[in-house]
């Protein structure tokens, strides 16, 4: 990475970063989320992609080419180029994107004429983030276009090039279909039912079809084959034919969820009636347990003349299909009916009674984040959660419904810690592990005034880094921190140890994203993941030193071995007391190995000057016996007894003297393993020196 930037409308500079998966954060000049490389001031928490911090104070573009733009930007948030004689203002970052090159003979310039626009149309190329949406379409801008600089209208490359006309279309199979754009007029699509600019139009039927439900549908008419099937429903007075659809390839949604089609689905061309297979098998009647007094009756369409109805369950309006009771007016929307029946059949419950309120919470659905936030975790609430339908403003997320009565957190370990609605004082907390204010739940340590909010309360420790004695917990914001490494504000993306203070950028981990261990696995590069599961395995296990292991906690893992192995077997360990001297795993097996060599060139030492001594003194009565002329037949066996002890002796002499080379080799990797280790050390403790004189 480059060094750090001045920034015109900052007072900071502005340092590189690379920022970890896990981490969310958008650029504050454009909007758009920023994924990997990041320009950000620290200590105001500012991010910016790089390319933002590039744009030029001055620019010339064709959509104002009178007289040049100036960059006028808003507390580094919003920027606009300007020109003030003329009282014209336009995006930044959608000029920027459309800019032509410096050398134009370096654009491949093709051209073409179109009929929505009055001006040639010129291919270029879009790479960074804007707000521009094709004319066409109406989707993202970016990749190969045509576009006219000096109007501002793009076309992704293969929108300019659609056909002009659709001779046979499977939803209008009656008449041709010609491609019209009016930028004055809005077409309504015969399919979905949104308006567009650009649509294929009947005149003599007044039959629009956008651009998207148009060409995305074309190959219907081609899905005749052995395969397909056809089936009765009782939604639809004609027979319904098995299709398939990309997913997001269109506005046309199912009539029976309202959700957008895509995958296996069953239609009727000619009347552009669609379900998804799974809605042609749900069931007509149903026993759910939100209403478990009486069946709920599966209808195409709600007793009301528009055919709307309001959901029970997330109380929005809805068009589609409805479960139904007559009798006590309860209505479920088929994606709230489906969602709530598979997790109360695995266990939830429709009801419960929970701490911080008064009133039951009933199991709910929310399809968007308009309503109240969560009261545990003051974030919005989307999906499954549990809602007083009394008060209707306290809803929690499902995760957070089934709180401990007493919490012990390896962030607060000498005591438990008890749950509290609210903090006891007053109407906001801080949290005494990320430092960041809260008005939602917390758990509390009376004795030690130590508050912890819901979100730090589920982080766990799972990160084992040489630095430091403890495993460090991942927090993606904090407050009021610095890095432990570069001296720097250390409040986003960061590994930290709560009760020590101990505080990493994940950029400024040492911990190699991939390392080569000769020792442990020297076939394949080991990856650093954040966690690994066997499935195989009941237990998991560390292919290195063979003990079972956290499946949460980080790991260096093979994949086409599938071998993982605990971070702390592949990289050396912080010890807890004085300088933080490196214990190196290999070294120490080496140790133990040279040890068991010694011992066992001592016995087999031993051994050897024991025979020695008995051959000696077998020997000498043998040549007493032989000289007195009283040798027996005993005296053979013993000779051959002594024979044999002597080849004995010969083979452990062998023995002993192939010991020697392994254990040269072995005091030589030793060797240059300390010196290894010593400018390890010595590394260390300049980078420790460094930080001491950063933080000063």
């Amino acid at each position: 990475m480059t060094a750090s930037l001045q920034f015109p409308c900052h007072e900071h500079p502005l340092i590189p970063r690379e920022l970890s998966v896990n981490c969310t954060v958008h650029c504050n000049r454009c909007a758009h989320p920023i994924l990997g490389s990041t320009r950000c001031c620290l200590e105001c928490e500012l991010f910016f992609h790089e390319w933002c911090t590039e744009w030029p104070l001055q620019i010339q573009h064709p959509s104002h080419p009178q007289h040049s733009l100036t960059l006028i930007t808003d507390n580094c948030f919003s920027s606009n180029y300007c020109c003030h004689e003329c009282c014209f203002s336009a995006s930044a970052e959608d000029l920027v994107s459309t800019l032509p090159p410096l050398d134009e003979q370096a654009e491949e310039r093709e051209t073409i004429n179109h009929f929505a626009h009055e001006h040639p149309l010129t291919s270029f190329s879009v790479t960074t983030p804007n707000n521009i949406r094709c004319g066409a379409c109406k989707k993202e801008i970016s990749g190969r276009v045509y576009g006219c600089r000096s109007c501002m209208l793009l076309l992704h490359e293969s929108c300019a090039q659609l056909p002009q006309e659709i001779l046979q279309h499977p939803f209008h199979s009656k008449h041709h279909l010609t491609l019209l754009a009016d930028s004055q007029k809005q077409f309504k699509c015969n399919a979905c039912g949104l308006p567009h600019e650009f649509a294929y139009h009947c005149d003599e039927c007044r039959f629009n079809l956008d651009v998207l439900c148009a060409v995305s549908t074309l190959s219907l008419q081609d899905q005749h084959n052995e395969d397909s099937v056809m089936i009765d429903h009782f939604s639809h007075p004609h027979q319904l034919k098995s299709f398939s659809i990309e997913e997001d390839s269109n506005h046309i949604t199912c009539k029976a969820c309202e959700l957008n089609l895509s995958g296996e689905i069953y239609g009727c061309l000619n009347c552009i009636f669609f379900l998804h297979k799974s809605c042609t098998e749900l069931h007509q009647d149903l026993v759910h347990a939100l209403h478990p007094n009486h069946f709920l009756i599966l209808r195409e369409k709600f007793g009301q003349s528009d055919g709307k109805f309001r959901c029970s369950c997330c109380s929005e309006t809805s068009t589609g299909f409805v479960y139904n009771c007559a009798m006590c007016d309860f209505n479920l929307d088929i994606e709230c009916a489906l969602e709530t029946l598979s997790i109360l059949e695995a266990g939830a419950m429709e009801e419960l009674q929970h701490f911080a309120h008064d009133h039951l919470l009933s199991l709910c659905y929310r399809k968007d984040y308009n309503g109240p936030n969560c009261n545990a975790c003051k974030q919005p609430v989307h999906g499954l959660c549990y809602c007083c339908l009394s008060c209707e403003s306290f809803v929690l997320h499902q995760s957070y419904c089934h709180t401990a009565t007493e919490l012990k957190h390896p962030f607060h370990p000498q005591h438990p810690l008890t749950p509290l609605p609210r903090p006891l004082e007053k109407r906001y907390f801080y949290c005494s592990a990320c430092n960041r204010k809260s008005m939602g739940f917390t758990f509390y340590c009376a004795e030690c005034d130590f508050y912890l909010d819901i979100r730090c309360a589920n982080a766990k420790p799972t990160l084992r880094h040489q630095l430091h004695e403890h495993d460090l917990a991942y927090f993606e914001r904090a407050t009021s921190l610095h890095c432990n490494a570069c001296g720097n504000s250390c409040n986003t993306d960061l590994y930290r140890c709560a009760p020590c203070n101990f505080n990493l950028h994940y950029d400024c981990l040492p911990l190699p994203p991939i390392i080569q261990h000769d020792f442990y696995h020297p076939y394949h590069p080991l990856t650093l993941c954040e966690k690994y599961v066997d499935e195989r395995l009941d237990e998991q296990y560390c292919d290195a030193c063979e003990e079972t292991r956290n499946p949460d906690h980080g790991v260096y893992f093979c994949e086409p071995c599938c071998f993982a192995a605990h971070i702390a077997c592949v990289i050396p360990v912080a010890e807890p007391e004085g300088r933080k001297a490196i214990e190196n795993t290999k070294l120490n097996i080496l140790d133990k190995e040279i040890a068991s060599l010694k011992a066992e060139i001592e016995r087999r030492a031993i051994k050897l000057e024991r025979l020695l001594r008995e051959s000696a003194d077998k020997d000498s009565r043998f040549k007493d016996q032989f000289e007195e002329g009283s040798v027996h037949e005993t005296s053979k066996t013993e000779i051959e007894t002594e024979e044999t002890k002597l080849t004995e002796l010969k083979k452990l002499d062998e023995e002993i003297a192939s010991l020697d080379a392994p254990i040269k080799q072995l005091k030589e990797n030793i060797e240059a393993m300390k010196q290894n280790l010593e400018a390890l050390e010595n590394k260390q403790l300049g980078l420790m020196r460094k930080r001491g004189s950063m933080t000063s």
